[in-house]
């Protein structure tokens, strides 16, 4: 898929939520004393980014890429790391899908971690398994929407909101547990990982933990 397309895409994503969607507005309570000693109560209204909050519930259809992909991938299990949403449920582990791609020069593959447990937990079929993260480093047209390598950072943006998290080399976007960590070079999208976390305090220092 042509870069310009691809942009045409995400922004009809983007404009179509948009129209269907108006920005969240949560309320904080904020307290000040006046000059008597009184205790005034005041409202501040913030105002979410929709589009953002959507993405990040919902990035990827991932049984819809896997049945796309399922040729050329290998698996491996493993135990997750600490900062990783864990529901902690018996008979349960993480998996790792690498999917490769014989045609990069060099040869490159992007990985995606699930949280799987019962029966079918060793399955590749396996429906009930969460997504828990996925790191992309190669642009692949199956993602969909979670096809973000080489948009611009005004693209982003545009869509996304420019309420972000900064770190050495690239933004963060979050929301409650979870984020959105893009790798920039010369201002475009180099690689990206998402993560559903295990806390919703989330800053510099757990970025740069994830990243490192």
């Amino acid at each position: 898929m042509k870069f310009g397309v691809l942009i045409s895409i995400f922004l009809v994503f983007i404009s179509c939520k948009n129209v269907t969607e108006k920005k969240k507005e949560t309320e904080q309570t904020r307290i000040a004393v006046d000059s008597l000693g009184l205790k005034i109560k005041t409202v501040e209204k913030r105002t979410e980014n929709a589009n953002l909050v959507s993405f990040l519930e919902n990035p990827l259809d991932l049984q819809e890429f896997k049945i796309k992909k399922k040729r050329i991938v290998t698996t491996s299990v493993t135990n997750g790391m600490e900062y990783h949403f864990n529901p902690k449920l018996s008979d349960s582990l993480f998996y790792n899908y690498y999917y490769h791609y014989i045609s990069q020069t060099p040869r490159s593959s992007n990985q995606i971690t699930v949280f799987k447990y019962g029966q079918n937990k060793h399955t590749y079929d396996d429906k009930t398994e969460q997504l828990i993260e996925f790191e992309i480093r190669t642009n692949d047209s199956d993602l969909g929407k979670a096809n973000l390598i080489g948009l611009t950072k005004t693209v982003l943006e545009s869509g996304f909101g420019a309420d972000y998290l900064t770190w050495d080399n690239g933004i963060a976007y979050s929301d409650k547990n979870r984020v959105l960590i893009l790798e920039m070079e010369n201002s475009k999208v180099k690689s990206y990982r998402y993560v559903k976390l295990n806390t919703e305090k989330i800053d510099q220092a757990l970025i740069g933990e994830i990243t490192q």
